[in-house]
């Protein structure tokens, strides 16, 4: 391996770990019932219809299909904590009933420590812009749906990207005590780390979600999602071709999909509203595999995401990449079509981002990064802060919340 192929995964896999705050969480979802056949909206419109044919392409971020919740109600309801779920028949009931006492006292936690604390600093901050688009594209993201919708709870279309695998479901009703337990144990412990430091840690997403019964971000996503009180309408899994189209799209099941990428379609417990769609995809964002998914012999990543011409993006905890000139394909992506951009400063270096016309306003305390990262302090962005002096931030958050430091810059297209 050359070196730098050695240096770059050694900075793409660097999530470092530390004592932050004292949140631990575990998984959940909630279970609710069916509604009709309703298409989802995409980053320009919403429309309901009871077409079954995938048709990803371009802008239109969301598919027609007819959606079914309640084949996916029960499983999420019980990883919810849901007591409704808790009836005498229920298989394996002591391991779920063990579980909801723990996993519903450690939600009200991380709810009163970060959910609350977020959503009201989101508010207060008046981040969000009237008319901007619906369609959030968050890199790096792992399989952290749980801040992007906190930062972003008004986007209806929410594209993640992480080296991570996608996975499939878990088969609750043919698996035993000691399977279910194991798979329960699997999904608390890729929870730990995104609970107390604010970030998925990609050295433990590589280990969780490639061993045991936890075999992609499809676990963490439909947690959050129930948790939030979202029902599942459909779950959906696609390839991606040379010209960055939707592909040889399937159901998931329990069994593997082999396919890159899935979509999510949820929608609020009562059934009402519009059928919102999480989109995760497994792929490299370094310029090397984004040039090598435009080949034939390859997938058209570059393609459908560049494909987005109106998008909000957010970055946390990017370990810096995007400061690097091996990264500057996603960076040129994320810049030219994002009218907001949400981020600490381990997204796009603040010199770029006022150079490619985005009027910013900084959040929080940034005098320094921890010592890993220790390069890549920015002088530009310090002296920002120090003639701003904007206030602390009401939650730890991010690399420098070991030092109850923490920073967020909103970026606004001139």
């Amino acid at each position: 391996m050359n070196t730098n192929k050695k240096a770059y995964i050694c900075k793409y896999f660097m999530r470092i770990s530390f004592t932050v705050i004292f949140s631990v969480a575990i998984m959940s979802c909630q279970g609710n019932q069916a509604q009709s056949n309703q298409n989802h909206a995409d980053s320009t419109k919403k429309e309901v219809n009871s077409q079954k044919e995938s048709n990803l392409t371009k802008d239109k971020t969301t598919p027609s299909l007819e959606v079914a919740p309640f084949k996916y109600g029960k499983f999420t309801g019980l990883l919810s904590g849901d007591t409704q779920q808790l009836n005498s028949g229920l298989k394996n009931r002591k391991i779920w009933l063990n579980y909801a006492r723990h996993t519903n006292t450690k939600w009200t936690v991380l709810s009163n420590r970060m959910s609350k604390p977020i959503s009201e600093w989101v508010t207060a901050a008046k981040l969000e812009k009237e008319n901007e688009p619906k369609t959030l594209i968050y890199p790096f993201a792992g399989g952290d749906f749980y801040y992007s919708h906190l930062f972003f709870p008004k986007q209806d279309t929410i594209i993640m990207v992480g080296l991570e695998p996608a996975g499939y479901l878990f088969d609750v009703e043919n698996s035993d005590s000691l399977k279910l337990s194991k798979y329960l144990n699997n999904l608390e412990q890729s929870l730990y780390f995104p609970h107390k430091l604010g970030f998925f840690r990609t050295l433990s997403m590589e280990v969780d979600f490639t061993k045991g019964y936890l075999n992609g971000t499809i676990h963490t996503c439909l947690y959050y999602m129930s948790k939030f009180g979202y029902q599942i309408t459909y779950i959906k899994a696609f390839n991606i071709d040379e010209n960055g189209n939707p592909t040889k799209e399937i159901e998931v099941g329990t069994t593997a999909h082999k396919r890159q990428a899935i979509r999510i379609g949820f929608q609020d417990k009562n059934g009402t509203g519009v059928v919102k769609e999480l989109i995760y995809i497994s792929g490299d964002l370094s310029d090397k595999g984004l040039s090598a998914s435009a080949t034939k012999n390859g997938t058209g990543l570059y393609k459908f995401l560049n494909n987005r011409k109106q998008i909000v993006s957010f970055f946390k905890a990017a370990s810096y990449l995007m400061h690097n000139d091996y990264f500057s394909k996603i960076r040129g992506i994320m810049t030219k079509n994002s009218k907001r951009i949400l981020q600490d400063d381990s997204g796009v270096p603040f010199s770029i981002l006022k150079s490619t016309g985005f009027n910013i306003t900084v959040f929080g305390e940034y005098t320094r990064t921890i010592q890993l990262f220790k390069t890549r302090v920015q002088a530009d962005m310090k002296a920002e802060y120090a003639a701003k002096k904007p206030a602390k931030l009401p939650y730890n958050i991010g690399y420098n919340a070991e030092f109850k430091q923490c920073n967020m810059q909103s970026a606004i297209k001139n």
